[in-house]
């Protein structure tokens, strides 16, 4: 009986023993997987459920052997008296399996919502990595658009031929471009310094005090005509444009400026006028002067023989002869007006026709006390083609004007220079009394002088002017009432001799 229950009693207690060595090997198993993904269900539930096992090998094992042991050793009763705690810690172990089978069903539904959730969540973070790849990508683009523009109002701002300025809700100047620091004359870091306003650029307080009252009323002025003064005291003549801007939501409102300088363009419609004018006066003149030429031959004539014939009225023949010869210059001056003389042209030197006029007039008794400077330019030979006989009467009648406005005492600068390849300035400047600014559009008027009556024939600047026209030349002014005046002539250079000189 003993010997037929050993092979029982061996499958009994080694099958124990290879219970619990299994399951402590399921339990290492375990333990590795829930320690590389800590965050899977399955493997937690794989760790639990070999603990459970283990505990019920454990107390399974030890209970087989134990039974055998006492059976073996004739203590039966002693095992009826202790298999009941045996059985119950077998029956605890099922139910902890059981329970944590239970538990793991709920877990695993938690968990498939907590994956669920998780994916979404990694979805939507994906999705949100995009938008911030998109949003960046499209505040990089719309940031270098931003700079392509600021950079292209920059240009066009620093860049403009025309004025642009940019002032404070009180007109104080904060920014203003290149061309509007030539046009006004001052530095950006001076306007800012003293805090000037736009109405320090005015001429007329007046002008400035209308324009500032239409932006009141409208907020924005269009094509306003005005007079800018420089700090050299040159006047020019400007057209305004401008408006308010409010700016955007918290910003002080500013305003800004468009100036365009139409001072040459306003001189030139001047000479355009004045040229049409002369135009029609030379063929007037021309008629009138060839009508008057004869009587007044005829009448020099009998009182120049009358002189010789009745000694006894020596003095009124000399008054009759001394006034036809008066007017026989006028005619001459109507004729040189009409363009009727000789307009024979070669190579003049310019340099050599102003400095033979200064020579001849520094002899005479008006010019004694006066100091005339001349300056001429040092280069290369300043050739135009003309007539050197013309040319030389402009320059005297400039050179008389000049004296008879520093009152035959001052100073008078006489300046030749070349400025380009193809022109030359001739620059006549006095420190007399200087051109009112109601006479300064008159000045080349035939007949219009401002000179006391019997010191001039207001011929002289008209027939200048013509002379210079002739020449395919331009003499413009620069005075002020008191501030002298400067006439500035300029001329063609003749190229057709420099490149000869050249060659040779």
């Amino acid at each position: 009986m003993i010997t037929s229950f050993i092979p029982i009693l061996a499958v009994d207690v080694l099958g124990s023993v290879a219970m619990v060595v299994i399951s402590l090997l399921s339990l290492y198993k375990a333990r590795i997987l829930r320690e590389i993904d800590p965050d899977n269900a399955v493997f937690l539930y794989l760790l639990w459920i070999s603990t459970g096992l283990l505990i019920f090998s454990v107390s399974r094992s030890f209970g087989h052997i134990l039974r055998q042991f006492l059976i073996l050793t004739s203590n039966a009763e002693a095992w009826h008296a202790i298999s009941a705690y045996t059985g119950s810690v077998n029956t605890v172990s099922f139910m902890l399996v059981g329970l944590i089978t239970l538990f793991f069903n709920q877990n695993w539904k938690i968990n498939e919502k907590i994956l669920s959730s998780r994916k979404k969540l990694e979805d939507t973070h994906i999705e949100l990595m995009d938008l911030n790849q998109t949003l960046e990508q499209k505040v990089i683009e719309r940031t270098e658009r931003l700079t392509s523009s600021e950079h292209k109002c920059r240009r066009i701002f620093e860049q403009s031929l025309d004025t642009i300025i940019v002032t404070d809700s009180e007109f104080k100047v904060m920014e203003i471009n290149l061309a509007g620091i030539t046009l006004t004359g001052y530095t950006r870091d001076e306007m800012i310094m003293k805090k000037m306003t736009i109405g320090s650029f005015f001429a007329n307080t007046f002008e400035w005090e209308r324009i500032n009252n239409k932006i009141g009323s409208k907020e924005y002025i269009l094509n306003e005509e005005a007079e800018f003064l420089r700090p050299d005291n040159e006047s020019l003549l400007v057209l305004i444009t401008g408006g308010i801007d409010y700016g955007a939501f918290g910003c002080a409102k500013s305003y800004h400026f468009i100036i365009k300088n139409i001072n040459e363009k306003r001189q030139m419609e001047r000479q355009i006028a004045q040229a049409d004018k002369l135009a029609a006066l030379g063929e007037l003149s021309a008629g009138v002067a060839h009508e008057i030429n004869n009587p007044l031959g005829i009448i020099l004539g009998y009182a120049q023989l009358l002189l010789k014939l009745a000694p006894d009225h020596q003095d009124d023949l000399k008054i009759i002869e001394k006034h036809v010869l008066n007017c026989k210059t006028v005619v001459s001056d109507l004729l040189s007006f009409s363009r009727k003389g000789s307009t024979e042209l070669s190579i003049v030197d310019i340099n050599k026709v102003v400095d033979g006029v200064v020579k001849f007039l520094s002899n005479h008794s008006d010019f004694r006390n006066i100091e005339m400077s001349l300056n001429p330019y040092t280069g290369d030979r300043l050739n135009i083609l003309g007539n050197e006989q013309e040319l030389s009467q402009v320059m005297v009648n400039l050179l008389i004007n000049a004296c008879h406005a520093v009152d035959g005492k001052g100073n008078i600068d006489i300046t030749t220079q070349k400025t380009e390849p193809d022109k030359i300035l001739i620059t006549v400047k006095d420190n007399g009394k200087g051109i009112g600014k109601e006479n300064l559009s008159r000045i080349f008027d035939p007949f219009f002088t401002t000179k006391p009556v019997g010191q001039g024939t207001g011929l002289g600047l008209s027939v200048g002017y013509g002379i210079i026209k002739r020449h395919q030349g331009d003499i413009r002014v620069k005075s002020s009432k008191g501030k002298g005046a400067q006439f500035i002539i300029s001329l063609p250079a003749d190229r057709t001799s420099d490149l000869s000189a050249t060659r040779e």
